[in-house]
């Protein structure tokens, strides 16, 4: 069986039923994440493209680790690393102004 270039990037694709979002990708690649945290690929129907980082508490107290304060722009955090909980993070970001939380990527050609 051959698998599609979206899953040997290491992409998984979410269906999330919003007229808002064209698609929406998880990057399932170690390589482009820590542990408890995952990038997000947000299109749009009006053909911007936003990446969220999204990553659970444990992961934050991960990175604060003994320090007093850590830092980070456009993060969005999750309970858990679950499709529900992401779909309901990116929609959440859309109804506040994906602007703030996502990085909008430059056009995309195909």
């Amino acid at each position: 069986m051959r698998r599609s270039t979206r899953e040997r990037s290491g992409l998984r694709s979410i269906d999330t039923e919003d007229e808002r979002i064209a698609s929406l990708l998880v990057a399932e690649n170690p390589a482009l994440h820590f542990e408890g945290s995952r990038n997000l690929v947000v299109r749009l129907r009006d053909g911007r493209t936003f990446v969220l980082t999204v990553l659970t508490l444990e992961a934050l107290e991960a990175r604060l680790g003994g320090a007093p304060s850590y830092v980070a722009t456009r993060m969005v955090l999750v309970r858990r690393l679950s499709d529900g909980a992401l779909l309901h993070a990116v929609r959440s970001a859309l109804d506040q102004g994906l602007e703030h939380f996502g990085t909008l990527q430059p056009p995309i050609e195909e």
